[in-house]
């Protein structure tokens, strides 16, 4: 009798457990990136706490582009799995709708197998919009590249970092704050012919070490770190591609100098600029 019991006990236990063996894992390419820091409102919107002050989140987004993976001590170039919002070299992700998620993309996809990797020692990205592409407005009907939200002008290009801040407290007449990351100083021969360089690129490169044999890759990231210590509440916006006060500084060197976004494990992240 005590035999028959727990077998009637542990048969739906191990049925249970075994439901997961059926399901598809995620593509190896695919990197799931989640803000773990907003909360989501009454109102169906993200907010956060930032230097003990209560904002709510109205558009969050960033270009992610150049994805390469280190094996061996050399860099391997990827791209991108062409789709809505990824070209084979350029992706944008977007984290700002609370429940219309079908609107966000939070998942990085790589054309990247498991074999390969298994082998690499760690992730690049940059976030940016590579120069050819930055300033040409024939571009701008191409996925990514069709986000009127993320273009500045010709001259400023896209931005390669969107962030969009209001006080939830407040009407829509109340407080609010921007940044956008962009590149600076962009120079043509003259107002009808192509920009030919940017004395301030000010794109970003996440260097992202992980374990050799990696599986099941999440990253997390905070977006109360990127504007640590920022002034929000007397600056005004802040643009990098006009010319810059201290706040766009120290959103800069948060982006560069913070762990922001890591593996969800305990791993350590390197930011550079470039």
């Amino acid at each position: 009798m005590l035999v028959k019991q727990g077998l009637g006990v542990m048969l739906p236990v191990i049925l249970l457990a075994g439901c997961g063996f059926f399901e598809d894992p995620p593509p190896a390419g695919h990197i799931p990136l989640q803000f773990v820091d907003l909360e989501k409102n009454d109102a169906c919107q993200y907010e956060l706490d930032v230097n003990n002050r209560r904002w709510r989140v109205e558009h969050l987004a960033f270009y992610l582009s150049e994805p390469r993976v280190r094996i061996e001590g050399r860099w391997q170039k990827l791209s991108f799995i062409p789709g809505p919002m990824q070209s084979k070299k350029l992706a944008l992700m977007q984290f700002h709708h609370a429940c219309d998620t079908q609107n966000n993309h939070t998942t990085i996809k790589l054309n990247a197998n498991k074999a390969l990797l298994d082998r690499a020692s760690a992730i690049s990205f940059t976030i940016g919009v590579p120069f050819d592409d930055n300033h040409q407005t024939g571009k701008q009907s191409q996925a990514p590249l069709n986000h009127a939200s993320m273009f500045q002008s010709k001259q400023a290009g896209h931005s390669f970092m969107r962030i969009n801040l209001s006080d939830p407290d407040e009407d829509e007449t109340g407080k609010s704050w921007a940044f956008m990351l962009a590149s600076g100083m962009c120079h043509s021969p003259d107002e009808h012919a192509p920009i030919v360089r940017c004395d301030k690129p000010n794109r970003v490169t996440l260097d992202l070490p992980m374990r050799a044999n990696v599986e099941d890759l999440r990253l997390t990231a905070r977006l109360s770190q990127i504007l640590f210590r920022a002034n929000l509440t007397t600056a005004g916006d802040c643009n990098l591609a006009t010319p810059e006060g201290s706040e766009c500084r120290k959103v800069l060197a948060n982006l560069t100098g913070r762990e922001w976004i890591r593996w969800d494990a305990p791993t350590r992240v390197y930011l550079k600029q470039d």
